[in-house]
């Protein structure tokens, strides 16, 4: 073989070889290529999951968050209409009693001025009638309290027996007054 072929062969060799050599670096950097490809691809999944799965906790704190703020007021409303209506309920039997109490107040002293009369028996059994009215509207004020309207109450049902004094009826109507204006007082 001749020097010139030879030297084409070697040539052709290297250039082959040279090419090859290339190609598999050029294969091993777009393995690398793709790898750092894919990981990047992986990197930006996960920080695309991650966000989202904070997205979703913090939706999450937010919604219990509201929710609890509305369980809260509707409670707080709950609560003020309970205690409205007791205080409904409360006034209600107060101004029952003190009716009564009035009525029997009356009746005492019809019954006193009939004393020594043809009409004393049937002012008297009025009388009694009127306390025994009083009696039950105690009771109510009694199971609606509270413990110091209570007390008032039966102070003032006392000043109404027939050997009270007659000014202990005012002072006692006003201390049952005073102590049912406290309990219906919101708090």
């Amino acid at each position: 073989m001749n020097d010139a072929v030879l030297t084409a062969l070697v040539a052709a060799g290297a250039a082959i070889g040279g090419g090859a050599l290339t190609g598999v670096f050029a294969l091993a950097a777009a393995k690398r290529q793709a790898a750092a490809a894919w990981a990047a691809g992986e990197r930006q999944a996960a920080a695309a999951w991650e966000a989202g799965r904070q997205q979703a906790a913090a939706a999450w704190d937010a919604g219990q968050l509201q929710a609890t703020a509305q369980l809260d007021v509707s409670r707080r409303t709950l609560t003020e209409q309970a205690l409205a209506n007791q205080r409904a309920v409360r006034r209600a039997a107060y101004v029952t009693f003190l009716g009564r109490t009035d009525s029997t107040q009356l009746a005492l002293a019809a019954w006193q001025s009939a004393i020594g009369t043809a009409d004393e028996s049937p002012r008297r059994r009025e009388y009694d009638s009127a306390m025994a009215a009083v009696g039950e509207a105690l009771n109510v004020v009694c199971l609606e309290g509270p413990d110091l309207v209570t007390a008032a109450a039966q102070a003032l049902r006392s000043s109404l027996a027939s050997g009270a004094a007659g000014t202990r009826h005012a002072s006692a109507q006003l201390a049952f007054l005073d102590a049912a204006r406290v309990a219906l007082t919101p708090a």
